[in-house]
């Protein structure tokens, strides 16, 4: 468990970590499916649809090619399918069902209450950076954190070890102090350690014990699971 004695700062992923993304990108489908792709086709296609893309996703992306590889191949579109387009909506509106996890705002706070810094380091696609940051607005998360890199804003991206020692810098705390928390286990955790930190492991998608020859790891279902504890 966390001993606040040795551990200064805590620097969290956002997608998966502090709300889920899998679920707002669940929310987001469907009327990306009625506004770009399909005509007049009923609430049970539009069900199913959403099931076989959400069968596809992968953990570090909710629009892989794959996704809508499975869905056009399965369900012949109406309208023409353009990627484009329809990432251009997903990440317009995913905003519009971002929602913290039950948990976060009462770990935020439990943290903050103890004089633990707080970092964020998202991983940013390429030009959605404002995406990004609208969901820190939206989930209302910004006051509690000392730093929130964007890797787009940066030039670097996790899991180089560069973009953590850059939080741990402006955190002003020393990486050895620094536990990260994340739900991915190469660009989060096994960057996190490659950078000197030890790490909570949000198994959110059911990887199980990857890390437990890894003491410097700590595997959780949920950020109340081991931060309700401190």
């Amino acid at each position: 468990m966390l001993d606040l004695n040795k551990v200064k700062a805590v620097i969290f992923d956002l997608d998966d970590t502090l709300y889920s993304r899998y679920l707002a990108a669940r929310a987001t489908f469907p009327g990306m499916l009625r506004e770009l792709l399909y005509e007049n086709r009923s609430e049970e296609f539009i069900d199913e649809a959403v099931r076989l893309m959400m069968a596809n996703v992968a953990e570090n992306s909710m629009v892989h090619e794959r996704v809508f590889e499975a869905l056009t191949s399965a369900y012949p579109t109406d309208k023409p399918y353009v990627r484009a387009k329809c990432l251009d909506y997903y990440y317009d509106h995913i905003t519009d069902f971002a929602e913290p996890f039950s948990d976060t705002y009462r770990v935020l706070e439990g943290l903050r209450s103890r004089g633990i810094r707080l970092g964020i380091i998202t991983n940013t696609p390429t030009g959605r950076e404002a995406s990004q940051r609208r969901k820190v607005e939206v989930l209302g998360i910004e006051k509690y954190f000392d730093a929130i890199i964007y890797s787009t804003a940066v030039g670097l991206r996790k899991p180089d070890r560069r973009i953590y020692d850059m939080t741990a810098e402006l955190l002003g705390v020393p990486n050895e102090s620094c536990l990260f928390v994340g739900d991915d286990p190469a660009s989060d955790i096994r960057g996190a350690i490659g950078a000197d930190m030890t790490a909570v492991f949000l198994d959110r998608f059911g990887y199980g014990d990857i890390f437990k020859n890894e003491p410097r790891v700590t595997r959780v279902l949920e950020l109340s699971d081991y931060f309700d504890n401190i």
